[in-house]
C-alpha cells in the first residue's frame, strides 16, 4: 500500500472549521464551479475545490502575485484580491502559509466581533 500524503483541501476544511462561528456551505451547487465554502456567519472567507482553494487577501496579495509569477500553474490572484491555489497530485503545498492565508482571509470577510474573538484567544 502507498502512502499517501495528506488531502491539502481536507487539512484547510478542518483549519477554517476551527474558526469562530464558521460553517460549511456549497456555492454553485451542481455546476462545474462548484465550490465547499467555509463561512463566519453569512460571510464566505474560504472556497475549496476538489483540487483548489480560494483565499480573500490583503497584506500578502504581493506574496501571492510573486508566488504567481514564478508558479502559475499552482498560484492565481483574481480580482478583488481573491487569490486560487491549485493542488497538483503528490504535492506537498507549504501548509503553514495557506493556514496563513486562511486566517487573513478570515479576518478580511468576517465581522469585526468574530474577528476580535480571534484576539481574545
Amino acid at each position: 500500500m502507498m502512502n499517501r500524503s495528506p488531502d491539502p483541501v481536507q487539512l484547510l476544511r478542518g483549519f477554517a472549521m476551527g474558526f469562530p462561528q464558521a460553517s460549511e456551505g456549497v456555492a454553485c451547487e451542481g455546476t462545474s464551479v462548484e465550490k465547499r465554502t467555509i463561512k463566519a456567519r453569512e460571510k464566505a472567507f474560504l472556497f475549496l475545490g476538489s483540487t483548489d482553494a480560494i483565499f480573500k487577501l490583503e497584506g500578502s496579495l504581493s506574496e501571492a502575485a510573486t508566488l504567481a509569477s514564478a508558479e502559475p500553474t499552482r498560484y492565481k490572484v483574481g480580482s478583488g484580491g481573491w487569490v486560487t491555489a491549485t493542488f497538483h497530485p503528490n504535492d506537498t503545498p507549504a501548509m503553514d502559509r495557506l493556514e496563513r492565508w486562511v486566517d487573513e482571509s478570515f479576518r478580511a470577510n468576517a465581522n469585526q466581533r468574530l474577528v476580535a474573538m480571534l484576539d481574545e484567544e
